[in-house]
């Protein structure tokens, strides 16, 4: 997986350690999915969806989910405080920064904030991200539907679709 090893992604993943697994689940347009396991036996404990420029990924653990946005030309001290805001259709949200690296910020996303946000990025075909007092960035969201839908899968979201497909394990 050159993305992870390339530059971009790898600070997404924060946390993984080279001999345990990293796993794709989708690829799909601009957007890729991939998970985290301790061993091939242990179910996945991290779930990852992002633009493979690297710019914007949605991160899920045991604690819920972040939105991640990085710029590798940033110079962030610690404890950095601020928003970042998404605008994506008629979805526009401001998430308080409550994490960051050097080159990163980190948000919590709220459940019932993620539905309308990943409803909203499945009928546009762009959104804006805005970091601090930034100018608005454009993340392309060509492929985000396939990539999104392998991230809930992995992360335990339910669909936010009005009528889901049928279970055949129901």
């Amino acid at each position: 997986m050159a993305l992870l090893t390339g530059g971009m992604l790898v600070g997404v993943v924060s946390g993984a350690v080279a001999d345990e697994g990293m796993v794709p689940l989708a690829q799909s347009g601009d957007w890729i999915a991939f998970a985290h396991h301790e061993s091939m036996t242990a179910p996945f404990d991290v779930c990852i969806a992002a633009n493979v420029e690297g710019r914007l990924a949605f991160r899920s653990d045991f604690h819920g989910v972040q939105i991640r946005v990085t710029d590798q030309t940033w110079s962030l001290p610690a404890n950095v405080q601020g928003s970042i805001t998404i605008t994506v259709g008629t979805f526009k949200h401001q998430f308080d920064i409550n994490d960051n690296t050097n080159t990163m910020v980190n948000a919590e996303v709220p459940e019932d904030v993620l539905y309308p946000m990943f409803d909203q990025m499945e009928h546009s075909g762009v959104m804006f991200v805005t970091v601090g007092k930034s100018k608005p960035a454009p993340v392309s969201l060509t492929g985000s539907t396939k990539v999104t839908n392998a991230f809930r899968t992995c992360a335990g979201i339910k669909s936010n679709a009005p009528s889901p497909g049928s279970n055949p394990f129901n």
